[in-house]
């Protein structure tokens, strides 16, 4: 279970005299839950606390209270503050303690499900076990638990751990934004615990990935540290592609004479923790409600922006565009999006429906109307050089040199602390499960990226099949020598802008999937592993031609930044774990050479009698020869 919480007395002794001159409550059971109390704590809130004054007793006071009252108070409030904030001082867990509930959590599951099984063989009473775990945890439930499926995950360790992290790093990094731990003056975006939780996170997974080996039909091995850091996850690919979908969506909207908005959206301030007052300085937001997280508010922006896109959907007016989520100093997510309209009637219809919307809650506060929505027109030409720095400050890019931020009109430093804004905000939105880049009408990216995995032999072949399109949207997704990939080009070949679902030229193709087949939890699957592309006419690009498949276990030492072709003491060199297989040394079809005996021929030599001594016809004799011989007894068929 989780650590042993912080738990003052909670009832006075007062079953007898002796009872109460023995336990009643003293100046050092103050002093020992407040020690507790700061030890269980991340080190950031140690100040906040001092200076909130808890555990202080009123010594000095005229007529001050008896002693044992003010330490009554005293050791109520530190309990009443540890449940204010999530507990987090019972939460606040190293990732070894994580690990070691996780397994703990798996023994007590199986302990109870094979009690409940010994007396019925209900599902609903299985899950109730589950349930049980979880309310004794505090933990919500992830998902709507409804079968035997779910019992599984409650025996899987691994699952635990998934759960118990994203518990344990939304309590504390909740409890520290509701004390006002997180701001401009100590960083802003995320506390410095979850920053190291979260660094520590990135480095486990990069020692892990690191660990792993892959080996391909070719022979090449690489770890897959390597594979990764080829894809977008690499937040500089990454970068690059958001800023390619943003230059190509604004050419596209160009060369239609669409209207583009920038939009800037904000939370009501009861989502707010902190505020700044005079000089800049942060201060407690006196609207705030006292509970809400980021999170909350990340929800709250969502809700809004679905109902903008139903009602606009309704009324026939289409949007497209990019929005990026950002953190305030104080954690508080608020969006930025890039849009076009077809029209400027339209655009005006769009700028109503969201302020509308957007003021429907809280709309009467004091400078909502002017700050929680703000809506710029962009002129051609600067669309994507507006969004760049908000690109650059998510995803840490090498031309932004500092990490600087504005709040209420002032120019801050993020990178404090000794660690960089990006990972500050990379920290933020993994713990919040907030998802920072969204495209909005625009074809699918997933769709583009496996566009680039499709050999251009496949494209000819459409090609001379009359598809002309497909070949169009593959020529956009690739760099030609100068030329870089093209997302005007590749939007127009799909389609244009805000199509339905399955009306785009090409979609994703998955593999069939196997009647009766499920994963590891006994789910039913129903949708295979992506193969390639599938084209409106039904014709497939197979994008997936490579199997890749786990080295053996002795090689998964291998560290492919510190081995060379030089370490000859090494069970697997970088050469030969890089150089693909040799081509086929056979110039021709395998199965017609073992027929015909020239397979054994290349790797033996010629025999002493072969066919080609006494079957007419055969290659590599013109007729002339084979009548010098004679007629064969042995017909050639």
């Amino acid at each position: 279970m989780a650590r042993k919480p912080i738990s003052p007395a909670r009832t006075l002794p007062t079953a007898s005299l002796r009872d109460w001159q023995r336990a009643k409550p003293a100046p050092w059971m103050v002093k020992r839950a407040l020690d507790a109390l700061m030890r269980a704590v991340p080190p950031q809130w140690c100040q906040p606390i001092k200076a909130a004054g808890l555990g202080r007793l009123l010594g000095d006071a005229q007529d001050p209270p008896p002693l044992w009252l003010q330490s009554w108070d005293a050791i109520q409030a530190i309990r009443e503050f540890d449940e204010r904030f999530g507990k987090a001082s019972s939460w606040n867990l190293s990732d070894w303690e994580i690990c070691a509930m996780a397994k703990r959590m798996v023994q007590e599951a199986q302990e109870l499900d094979a009690a409940v099984q010994a007396e019925t063989v209900e599902v609903s009473a299985r899950l109730d076990v589950v349930r049980l775990l979880l309310r004794m945890l505090g933990v919500r439930e992830p998902h709507a638990l409804k079968g035997e499926p779910d019992v599984l995950r409650a025996h899987d360790e691994s699952w635990w751990r998934r759960l118990l992290r994203k518990h344990v790093t939304r309590v504390v990094e909740a409890g520290a934004v509701r004390l006002g731990v997180v701001n401009r003056q100590q960083g802003g975006y995320a506390s410095d615990l979850t920053v190291r939780r979260r660094t520590e996170q990135v480095e486990r997974n990069i020692n892990g990935l690191k660990r792993r080996l892959f080996k391909n039909e070719a022979g090449q091995i690489w770890a897959l540290s390597e594979l990764v850091a080829l894809s977008p996850s690499n937040p500089v690919i990454r970068g690059g592609e958001l800023m390619t979908r943003i230059r190509g969506a604004e050419e596209y909207a160009d060369a239609r004479n669409h209207v583009g908005l920038f939009l800037t959206l904000t939370a009501p301030s009861r989502f707010h923790p902190v505020t700044l007052g005079s000089g800049g300085r942060p201060r407690p937001n006196p609207r705030y409600d006292g509970v809400s997280t980021p999170r909350d508010a990340q929800m709250w922006l969502r809700t809004m922006w679905a109902r903008v896109r139903s009602h606009l959907n309704t009324q026939k007016v289409n949007m497209y565009g990019i929005r990026v989520a950002e953190p305030h100093h104080d954690a508080t997510p608020h969006w930025h999006a890039l849009v076009w309209a077809e029209s400027e009637m339209e655009a005006q219809y769009i700028e109503m429906a969201i302020r509308a919307w957007w003021l429907s809650e809280d709309g009467e506060e004091r400078g909502a109307e002017k700050n929680r929505v703000n809506i710029k027109r962009m002129v051609g030409g600067g669309a994507a050089g507006y969004v760049a720095k908000y690109i650059a400050k998510s995803v840490g890019h090498a031309a932004l040199a500092d990490h600087l931020d504005v709040v209420q009109g002032q120019l801050w430093d993020v990178e404090q602390n000794d660690m960089p804004g990006h990972r500050r905000v990379d920290a933020w939105a993994a713990c919040w499960g907030i998802r920072q880049f969204q495209a909005i009408g625009m074809p699918s990216v997933c769709v583009w990226r496996e566009l680039r995995r499709v050999g251009q032999d496949q494209i000819d072949g459409l090609h001379r099949d009359g598809d002309q399109t497909t070949q169009r949207a593959w020529v956009a997704c690739h760099k030609q020598g100068s030329a870089q990939a093209n997302w005007r080009v590749y939007m127009e070949a799909m389609g244009g802008h805000c199509l339905g679902r399955g009306q785009w030229h090409l979609k994703m193709a998955h593999r069939p999937v196997a009647p009766g087949q499920v994963n590891k939890y006994g789910e039913a699957l129903t949708v295979g592993r992506v193969v390639g592309l599938q084209t409106r006419r039904g014709q497939w690009l197979v994008s997936r031609r490579m199997a890749w498949t786990p080295v053996a276990a002795e090689t998964e030492t291998f560290d492919p930044e510190a081995c060379t072709d030089s370490d000859v003491g090494r069970s697997l060199a970088i050469g030969e774990a890089r150089a693909a297989m040799p081509r086929a040394w056979t110039g021709f079809n395998n199965c017609r050479a073992r027929l015909t005996g020239e397979l054994r021929r290349a790797a033996l030599g010629r025999g002493r009698h072969e066919a080609e001594d006494c079957i007419p016809g055969f290659p590599g004799r013109t007729d002339a020869e084979w009548r010098s011989i004679g007629p064969s007894p042995i017909p050639f068929y």
